[in-house]
């Protein structure tokens, strides 16, 4: 399952760059867009305030209400490239040149990222404490990180099952979390693999890409000219990441359907 979690998932993306594009592209230009907006307006993000050493950072009410909306318009953003991307994936549904759509299949998808995000807080939530209590015992601050990421380590595979319902809802046929999670089986760790080889090439040249940034901003014209392209190369990067992580999950949604379809035709149907 790893293997074709991992062949689907690359060649869906990559047999289908001009599609990627036009389900990301208009929703990352509009961020982009917006994000310099707020940025000229209220003097930049929460973020980026400074302050002097031992001072309190200071933010303001304007730009609360900014990063309010920019969380807002990404958590929009998200739902529309993840519900076009699973229906180009699964329905062979292609995509306008500009792609901005927000109906009610993209509500529902936010509920749903929603719900899973908050049965992840209520599952970490007590093996944080749990993690917190056993390194106050033996006097190790160390400790709690360790023994937190030792937990969600086993934690993650089962988490990442509820994430099929996604996929499904962006294809009309919903289910619930307890069915996604039973659909799921054996394609935790799968799915894990599969994410940790699709990006940890281009993680790699993200911190590259970072990394020379860094080095061409001494100023001048042609150090302008360099930063504007590894500018537009970690946009593309980012893109490509989101499809790639959108298209692990439906690649292993498409074999959790496959599986129950399989079962369901060698199930003998009960006699009249």
């Amino acid at each position: 399952m790893f293997q074709r979690i991992l062949r689907d998932a690359f060649v869906i993306v990559f047999g289908n760059l001009e599609t990627v594009f036009k389900v990301c592209g208009a929703w990352f230009v509009l961020q982009s867009v917006l994000l310099l907006l707020v940025q000229a307006m209220v003097g930049g993000m929460p973020g980026e305030t400074t302050a002097a050493a031992g001072d309190p950072v200071q933010v303001s009410p304007a730009q609360m209400l900014a990063s309010l909306l920019m969380m807002a318009v990404g958590i929009v953003a998200a739902a529309s490239i993840s519900v076009a991307w699973h229906r180009f994936g699964l329905l062979g549904e292609r995509p306008g040149f500009i792609h901005l759509q927000l109906g009610a299949i993209e509500g529902r998808f936010i509920v749903k990222t929603l719900l899973i995000a908050l049965v992840a807080f209520l599952v970490l939530l007590p093996i944080s404490i749990a993690a917190a209590l056993l390194s106050a015992v033996i006097q190790s601050p160390v400790m709690i990180v360790i023994l937190f990421l030792i937990a969600t380590v086993f934690v993650t595979p089962h988490l990442l099952r509820l994430y099929l319902v996604l996929p499904a809802v962006s294809v009309e046929r919903p289910i619930g979390l307890k069915e996604a999670y039973k659909l799921g089986y054996g394609l935790g760790w799968p799915m894990i693999g599969a994410g940790i080889v699709l990006f940890l090439p281009f993680i790699l040249v993200a911190i590259l890409l970072q990394y020379l940034s860094v080095l061409a901003g001494s100023g001048g014209l042609l150090a302008l000219l360099i930063m504007i392209k590894l500018a537009l190369l970690n946009v593309l990067l980012q893109i490509i990441l989101t499809v790639l992580g959108i298209s692990v999950i439906t690649a292993a949604y498409r074999i959790a359907m496959e599986r129950q379809n399989a079962a369901t035709q060698e199930t003998p149907s009960n006699p009249a």
